[in-house]
């Protein structure tokens, strides 16, 4: 097993400040002013995730990945608890890549490696697509 911990203080109003084991401080906002809101965290946590598979999976496949950036998206239900019913992620590679390869790097993180998104299922239909830019 894998042990992870991390504190969250309240600071004030509606901002807290997530704490990992390394001191590395996030700022939470409700109100997304000075920081960023708990779900907005969750989305960029999957990011994060996915991230790291794919590169890593590209590396693998001898792919040469000059820049990547994924934008994520996800609707919300109107009533509590307001989870995500919807996530939409959209990868933008920049590189000579091979297509075939890409979208299997973006399926194996998504249905098998990245824990983050695979905590959202079955309530989150994720979906995804992917741009190449020579």
């Amino acid at each position: 097993m894998d042990k992870m911990k991390t504190t969250v203080k309240w600071k004030n109003g509606m901002k807290f400040v997530g704490v990992n084991e390394h001191n590395t401080e996030v700022l939470m906002d409700i109100d997304d002013i000075t920081g960023v809101r708990p779900m907005q965290m969750a989305l960029m946590s999957i990011g994060g995730c996915t991230a790291v598979d794919v590169i890593s999976t590209l590396e693998k496949m001898r792919q040469n990945v000059e820049g990547m950036e994924i934008e994520i998206e996800g609707l919300r239900r109107d009533e509590h608890p307001r989870y995500f019913e919807e996530i939409v992620i959209v990868y933008k590679f920049k590189g000579d890549l091979d297509g075939d390869k890409v979208e299997r790097a973006i399926k194996l993180s998504k249905d098998k490696y990245c824990s983050v998104s695979n905590m959202f299922e079955p309530k989150a239909k994720i979906s995804f697509r992917f741009e190449i830019n020579k």
